[in-house]
């Protein structure tokens, strides 16, 4: 069931493989910054939603450590940066 719903979630994002992830984060990033008051609050829920977006990838799918790593990075590098330069203001 965790598969069918996120293979339905990854053919609503256009893009493939990489950029889903990339995308995925950022669009989780700008819904946290309209509520969040503080300048951290959008990567940290970006931050949780990959931790949790890949622990359920490593224990339902079996994906292997390396791939799971790589795909989390790629969900939150552009909402690490986004959020250091715009803490820098």
């Amino acid at each position: 069931m965790y598969a069918n719903i996120r293979s339905a979630l990854f053919q609503l994002i256009p893009g493939y493989c990489v950029s889903d992830l990339v995308y995925l984060g950022v669009i989780v990033f700008i819904i946290a910054g309209f509520i969040a008051t503080k300048k951290w609050t959008p990567f940290f829920a970006s931050l949780i939603f990959a931790i949790i977006f890949k622990t359920l990838d490593f224990l339902v799918l079996g994906q292997s450590a390396g791939v799971i790593f790589e795909q989390f990075l790629h969900i939150i590098v552009l909402p690490f940066v986004l959020t250091l330069l715009y803490s820098r203001r």
